[in-house]
């Protein structure tokens, strides 16, 4: 069983069926969530409550923002939902096809109505099963090329890392029982050379827990699958031990996430 990537864990979450590349998450109880790894890079708008970032980029975005959240740099989240309802938001994937404004930004989001005019007709070109793939990347482009007229980009992509080639072939079927010795076979180094270039990563067996972990929550705050089944879409056959990783890494219990 397979699903979209996460986004703000991204990152997968809940897609909406009639817009391939739109995530809906939501979150019942405030939680902060620390050195969270985005998958993809998103165009992300908080419909109720607010979201605090802080690392590399850092803000904070109220009911009705956008912010431009990158892939693969380590974020401190932190959602809050309001008194009489969760945090809720949906985001727009930014596919590696759609050619994106680079360099320096001045902030993390903004409340420019042209932009959010912009991000409404791409959401309602996504859900357009009909409308041709490169209008659907058009109309992305829009929203973004709004966002770099207001200041808001993302960073230059980094140079690649032998830990990106890790990540990308486990994030590919993070169920899968992954092995040291796997993973080098795979890559076609030894497994004494896969161990020394992850040192700085922790190592693999880090490595891969934190991944499994990130797209967890995203799934968890995105999508409606019982938590014995996120434990099984990222590789822990037991539930009560993927918990137990869970809130070793977060703080929380997986089913606190939606309680209420």
């Amino acid at each position: 069983m397979k699903h979209d990537r996460l986004v703000e864990t991204g990152t997968g979450s809940r897609a909406d069926p009639f817009a391939p590349g739109v995530v809906r998450l939501r979150q019942a109880v405030r939680a902060q969530f620390r050195a969270v790894v985005g998958e993809a890079p998103v165009i992300l708008r908080v419909e109720q409550g607010r979201k605090v970032v802080r690392g590399a980029v850092a803000g904070e975005v109220a009911a009705g923002g956008l912010a431009l959240l990158p892939a693969g740099l380590p974020l401190d989240v932190e959602n809050h939902p309001t008194a009489d309802g969760p945090y809720r938001a949906t985001a727009i994937l930014i596919g590696a096809q759609i050619t994106t404004p680079r360099g320096m930004s001045r902030g993390l989001h903004t409340q420019d109505a042209r932009a959010s005019d912009a991000f409404d007709r791409a959401l309602d070109l996504l859900r357009r099963p009909a409308v041709p793939q490169a209008i659907r990347d058009h109309a992305v482009l829009e929203v973004l090329l709004w966002l770099d007229a207001v200041g808001l980009r993302l960073p230059p992509p980094a140079p690649p890392r032998f830990a990106d080639r890790v990540r990308a072939l486990v994030s590919a079927d993070l169920a899968r029982d992954w092995t040291a010795e796997a993973v080098a076979g795979a890559l076609a180094v030894s497994e004494a050379t896969l161990r020394r270039r992850l040192s700085g990563e922790g190592g693999f067996a880090a490595l891969l827990t934190d991944l499994r972990m990130n797209r967890a929550l995203g799934l968890l705050q995105g999508s409606d699958l019982p938590v014995a089944v996120v434990a099984a879409e990222v590789g822990y056959a037991s539930p009560s031990r993927f918990a137990l990783r869970f809130r070793a890494r977060f703080g929380l219990a997986p089913a606190k996430i939606r309680q209420g």
